[in-house]
């Protein structure tokens, strides 16, 4: 399921919820404040007609025949007054009329004085009162009595409260009942509640287009921040996130760009580093967990210099164009071995080279590396000049010198212009001892303090024994390589 549907049915279902629950609050409050108001009505009444009914006579009607008798019908038209009275719209006295507790049986409840007119439903003194138990009047017989709930019989639906009547000595000889029309109340109940029914739909109404709205403003700032992620991960870090809200999204969206930038500040480094060491060197930076530092520090390197064997008088033979594009395929050869040996370009210098090894990954085999790279540039220098022979183009012969020692490595330079690259008297010997392979007219020559590191038998080597290098006190032992 889509985010979108989740939240809308969320926001749905917890807008209907609390609604509900607030119907049902509503209502059942309401429906306790119908039944205490109707029910102190209807206890009022019966409470005032106890009052001023004769509990003297009360007493003395007991049986059928004291119907004729003169007391019996004042009580009657009490009653009857008392009752039409109260016959009105916002309460409806159905029946009043008064009972007594059988001395003989106290389970026993039989009906008194009955003012009803319509013979069906008049009871004679001294009959049973049937329902007494159903309401519960026997316990209730000598209290003020409303038992707050709605009372179903086949006559209707009805609300009853009773009140015992007293005799001139305080003893309690009967009781009155009321039974009020409880068909209004319900009525009303019911419209309230159609009411609240009604406002439940107004409401889900107004949640279902709030949701959708609401919904669809969340998914589309989260769309637009899931479009900006895909284009990331395919490699689009120009990508960014245009959000005209203020909030959480916004902040994220801020979050992402920021991600972005930083991403394309690596990417630069990436690219822009990987011209200088192999893919293999740069991957392993980039996954390493540790952090490499970039600044300048001292270091054990090795490093190798080449230069082009009389490349001055080449260029003055051969046009511009021709001279680039000799450079160019000879350069795109020679980094390729660079990097297949592990070794660092840190510089073009004119027709030359300027390479190290040992840095800025640290490289047990430097020594090894930095040798097998000048015999495989050296091999691969023949072979693109017999490729150049075909096309016309003239051979040349390079000078590679190698030298190990420590020398200062990183990034060097001001804040407008930097470059990754090593100095100190390493760098100078390796110069040195590639110019020197000129005069001793060998292609490959080391120092012996790379000789040193370097296995027994590994390379074809020759003691050209002590050389004095320019601008160094002392002399230096070297070696010859053949390749």
């Amino acid at each position: 399921m889509r985010y979108r549907t989740k939240l809308y049915l969320s926001l749905l279902g917890v807008t209907f919820a609390s609604v509900l629950l607030a119907l049902f609050i509503v209502y059942r409050e309401t429906n306790k404040e119908f039944m205490r108001e109707y029910n102190s009505k209807v206890l009022s009444i019966a409470a005032t007609t106890a009052a001023f009914l004769d509990g003297d006579t009360i007493k003395t009607i007991v049986a059928e025949e004291d119907e004729n008798r003169a007391e019996y019908l004042k009580i009657r038209e009490q009653l009857r007054r008392v009752r039409d009275a109260n016959r009105r719209s916002d309460v409806y006295v159905k029946w009043l009329y008064t009972f007594w507790l059988s001395p003989h049986n106290p389970d026993l409840i039989l009906y008194g004085v009955d003012p009803e007119e319509n013979p069906k439903d008049h009871a004679k003194p001294g009959d049973v009162y049937e329902e007494a138990a159903i309401y519960k009047l026997q316990g209730n017989f000598r209290s003020y009595y409303a038992p707050g709930i709605f009372i179903h019989d086949p006559t209707g639906v009805w609300l009853m409260a009773s009140a015992p009547i007293l005799d001139s000595q305080g003893k309690v000889v009967g009781a009155v009942e009321v039974d009020i029309k409880a068909r209004d109340v319900i009525d009303e109940l019911h419209k309230l509640l159609m009411f609240g029914l009604s406002a439940l739909g107004v409401a889900s109404l107004v949640a279902v287009t709030l949701a959708f709205f609401l919904s669809r403003a969340v998914t589309r700032s989260l769309t637009t921040l899931s479009n900006c992620l895909k284009e990331i991960e395919v490699g689009n870090l120009e990508a960014r996130v245009t959000l005209k809200t203020h909030d959480e999204f916004h902040t994220m969206a801020m979050a992402i760009n920021d991600m972005a930038k930083g991403l394309q500040e690596r990417e630069r480094l990436k690219t822009g580093f990987a011209r200088y060491v192999s893919q293999h060197v740069l991957e392993k930076i980039l996954s390493s967990e540790s952090s490499f530092k970039l600044e300048g520090e001292r270091r054990k390197i090795t490093v190798l210099f080449s230069d082009i064997r009389q490349f001055t008088t080449l260029a003055e033979k051969l046009p511009p164009e021709q001279v680039v594009a000799i450079l160019n395929e000879y350069f795109e050869k020679m980094i390729e071995v660079i990097f297949r040996n592990h070794g660092t370009l840190d510089k073009f210098l004119g027709d030359g080279l300027m390479v190290e090894f040992g840095a800025p990954l640290e490289d047990e085999r430097q020594e090894v590396n930095a040798v097998s790279c000048a015999i495989e540039m050296q091999k691969e220098l023949i072979k693109l000049c017999d490729e150049w022979k075909k096309k016309g183009r003239p051979a040349i012969e390079i000078g590679i010198g190698i030298h190990t020692g420590f020398a200062v490595v990183g990034n060097i330079g001001s804040e407008k212009r930097i470059e990754y690259t090593a100095i100190g008297d390493t760098v100078n010997v390796a110069a040195r001892l590639e110019q020197a392979t000129k005069t001793l007219k060998v292609p490959i020559l080391i120092s012996e303090a790379t000789h040193s590191s370097l296995p027994k038998d590994a390379f074809q080597t020759k003691n050209l024994g002590p050389l004095q290098v320019h601008g160094r006190t002392g002399e230096l032992n070297v070696f010859s390589v053949t390749p």
